[in-house]
């Protein structure tokens, strides 16, 4: 009986250590055995938000939300005319020449994007996406992804069509990601306008002057003009018909950016092509994701003389000033 009562006493002990044992380890899992992330990776991609809508015209819009708390933004417009995009611009591209050009647009505090990032962690990847039967035509498309170990996911889509991923952990990330952007400061953002959106292209033109290098080109006489300094016929070329043409006032809507520049002559043209005509508050002009490498010399070098030409948006010049006097 004694033995029998000490067994008990040595097994209730055990039991009770191994219970305050397991109830001190580090180890946290969620209910599906996923381990539960307690930081955030470094110069990430977290979160990316987009629109797309060529109903009317052609209206585009991205954030990019990163590990640091830090958003980039780019949204382009043409209203009424979109025409010759060349998909050139890859994102990673995009993002470059945002984080080069242009300061962040807003700031996410990291304990609300490591809130958000350990629901992403949770998804179930195999989960179905499920559409309302609800369809609405020419409203674009809208969509809210999130990256996980380097796999885009998306969590819910609105406009033409309205779903979301059926999955629990995705349906509380997508809820913390729309109440952070409804309640963070957002400042004004980028337009990155690349041969995506528009007519971009860098030409040789060896006898232009650099005199007045930047211009717009806003009627048929400033075009002419610009083509007898620079020998650059546009308006032999199929994506400036309707600029020689008046019964389209196409720039009653629309206008020509323009810049004269000089590089060394062993550059190759696709070093110092343009990548992309930007808008923003911190920088307005042609844009190049990577600088050409110019070597440091005392030798008076040859020049080469190009010209970057963009069909922009032409309803508000006033957003070009920069460009133009600086």
């Amino acid at each position: 009986m004694k033995l029998t009562k000490m067994i008990a006493s040595v097994l209730t002990g055990s039991l009770c250590l191994s219970v305050f044992c397991c109830g001190c380890t580090n180890t946290r899992e969620t209910e599906d055995n996923k381990p539960v992330v307690d930081e955030l990776p470094e110069d990430e991609v977290l979160i990316r938000s987009s629109h797309k809508n060529g109903a009317w015209g052609y209206d585009s819009s991205v954030n990019y939300v990163f590990s640091d708390g830090n958003v980039y933004s780019s949204s382009e417009s043409f209203e009424g005319y979109y025409a010759y995009g060349q998909n050139n611009l890859t994102e990673e591209d995009r993002i470059a020449l945002l984080k080069k050009y242009t300061k962040p647009r807003a700031y996410i505090d990291e304990n609300q994007l490591l809130k958000i990032y350990q629901q992403a962690m949770q998804i179930d990847p195999d989960a179905e996406f499920v559409y309302e039967d609800l369809y609405a035509c020419d409203a674009g498309t809208s969509v809210i992804e999130v990256n996980v170990d380097g796999e885009w996911i998306t969590l819910s889509e609105s406009g033409d069509q309205n779903g979301a991923l059926d999955d629990r952990h995705a349906k509380k990330a997508n809820a913390l990601i729309e109440g952070v952007f409804n309640t963070t400061d957002w400042n004004t953002g980028a337009s990155v306008y690349s041969g995506n959106e528009t007519f971009l292209e860098t030409f040789e033109c060896p006898n232009a002057s650099l005199d007045n290098a930047r211009r717009l080109i806003t009627s048929e006489k400033e075009l002419r003009q610009f083509e007898k300094d620079t020998g650059i016929k546009l308006s032999e070329m199929e994506e400036f018909e309707y600029f020689t043409d008046s019964s389209y006032d196409s720039y009653s809507y629309l206008c020509i950016g323009v810049e004269i520049i000089q590089y060394d002559n062993y550059m190759s043209l696709d070093e110092v092509s343009a990548d992309a005509f930007i808008v923003s508050p911190d920088y307005t002009g042609f844009a190049l994701v990577e600088d050409p490498q110019v070597d440091i010399s005392d030798e008076i070098v040859e020049q080469k003389t190009y010209c970057y030409v963009v069909i922009l948006p032409g309803y508000d010049l006033s957003v070009y000033e920069d460009f133009l006097h600086h």
